[in-house]
Formats: structure tokens, C-alpha cells, sequence
């Protein structure tokens, strides 16, 4: 996984609690923002953050299409945080035992990107964005431990592209029907859990594969995909294939 921008920790002095006789480490996530997606946008209100603890001598493998982590053995979601106004990660803090995430491993904020077709976010997850890893609490209760991006003005950009589940078949399109400047496209093989992209070309020995427009995000609620995308008028000769944006 690409980790695409850095991100900053700073350790506060704060008070801590002790719960039947079990130490209780405080530690709060935020950035300053503007955070943004790969189009250059700014990160939507609503938009999911997630801190995701990192065990010892691993790294953040990254979080597939429908949430779930790549790495869930040695990455672990501690928590979700959403953005606000001004588009960024909002304050945040839990209590936890000491010894639920151990010392020695480290913590990243993720940003995800779950806009849908119409740019709306609560979808499945497309893309998403990764702070450099920071070093966990030392398990000293006394330390306030702040997970954020502020001290060089740095931000999360969502640009990596979400993997999806292992067990996503290939899609298969199965009929195209051309519809004046519309091609209706059928694409079978599909599941719920991944995100489809239909491509097209005017050129096969070229491979130049684009994006058709109203072919990206697009998202199986049945057992196949109806997909209508636009084709430039007066187009006479025109290919099309289907992919799982980082899968293929």
C-alpha cells in the first residue's frame, strides 16, 4: 500500500484513570485540514476517518472496497471519526485499557473516500488516504497521546485505490446495445462488495482505456449491472471493457 502523505504526532501531558486496577490510556485523533480527495475536492461533511492501531513490526496493508481491513491480523480499527466543516478530520478521543493495543506497535489515521456515483459519500470505500505511522503510547498512563496532522501544516489526500474483497470474480459484460448517444451495457459476474469502472476505446492496438462517462463507481444490487454511459455523437466505431478499479 501507498502510503501517499505524511502525517505528525504530539504527546500531551494529561490526566489518566485507573479502572479496577487497570491502567487507562486516553488518546485523540484529529487534522487540520483542508483534506482532499484524489480529484482535488474537498473531503465532504459526513466523510469517514478511521485510527487503525498497527502491530509491532507490521505496516498499514490498507482497507478493500467494503471496508474490511487487507491485514486485519496486525491492523486493527480502533475507531471511526467523520469530517467537518472545513474539511477535516473532526476532534476525537477514546479511553482504552493499556494493554488492549500494546506498546511497541503504531497508530495511522486513514482517510476513505465513500463517494458513490452521484458524489454522494456513505458508499463502499474507492480510495483512501494514510498518515505516516506514529509511535503508540509507551504505556505510561500519564501521556495524552494526540494522533494528528498540524505541527507542518500537513493533509490527507485520498488517492489510493481501494482493493477489492479476495474473492471478487472477474466481470464478464454481457451484452452492449447502442441507444442514439447512450451504449447500454450489461456487465454479469458481479457482487455487491466492488466497485465496477467501464472502460472505452476507439483504438485496441493503442490501449488507451478511458473512463466512459457515467461508467465510474458503479455498484451491483442485483445479480448483474445495467450501465448506461455516453458515447460522443456521430461515433462510429467504439470498444468497451469493464474492470475492478484496483484490482486489475
Amino acid at each position: 500500500m501507498k502510503h501517499t502523505l505524511p502525517i505528525f504526532s504530539l504527546l500531551l501531558a494529561g490526566g489518566m484513570a485507573c479502572a479496577a486496577g487497570l491502567s487507562q490510556l486516553t488518546l485523540s485523533i484529529s487534522t487540520p485540514g483542508p483534506d482532499t480527495y484524489s480529484d482535488g475536492q474537498p473531503v465532504q461533511v459526513g466523510e469517514t476517518y478511521l485510527l487503525v492501531y498497527v502491530a509491532s513490526g507490521s505496516t498499514f496493508q490498507g482497507v478493500r472496497t467494503d471496508g474490511a481491513l487487507v491485514d486485519p491480523v496486525n491492523n486493527r480499527i480502533a475507531t471511526t471519526a467523520t469530517a467537518v466543516t472545513g474539511a477535516k478530520c473532526g476532534f476525537k478521543a477514546i479511553q482504552y485499557p493499556a494493554e488492549l493495543y500494546p506498546a511497541g506497535g503504531s497508530w495511522v489515521i486513514v482517510l476513505l473516500d465513500t463517494r458513490d456515483a452521484s458524489g454522494a459519500v456513505g458508499g463502499l470505500v474507492a480510495a483512501q488516504g494514510v498518515g505516516e505511522s506514529v509511535a503508540s503510547a509507551s504505556g505510561d498512563s500519564t501521556k495524552l497521546n494526540a494522533v494528528g496532522a498540524g505541527q507542518h501544516g500537513t493533509t490527507l489526500a485520498a488517492t489510493t485505490l481501494s482493493p477489492a474483497p479476495a474473492d471478487t470474480p472477474a466481470p464478464v459484460i454481457a451484452s452492449v446495445k447502442a441507444q442514439g448517444s447512450a451504449v447500454d451495457i450489461l456487465v454479469e459476474n458481479v457482487t455487491g462488495r466492488a466497485l465496477y469502472e467501464v472502460q472505452s476505446t476507439t483504438d485496441l492496438v493503442s490501449g488507451d482505456w478511458r473512463p466512459a462517462v457515467g461508467g465510474t463507481r458503479l455498484r451491483a444490487t442485483a445479480a448483474d449491472l445495467p450501465v448506461a454511459v455516453q458515447v460522443p455523437a456521430g461515433d462510429r466505431v467504439r470498444f468497451f471493457r469493464v474492470i475492478v478499479p484496483g484490482s486489475n
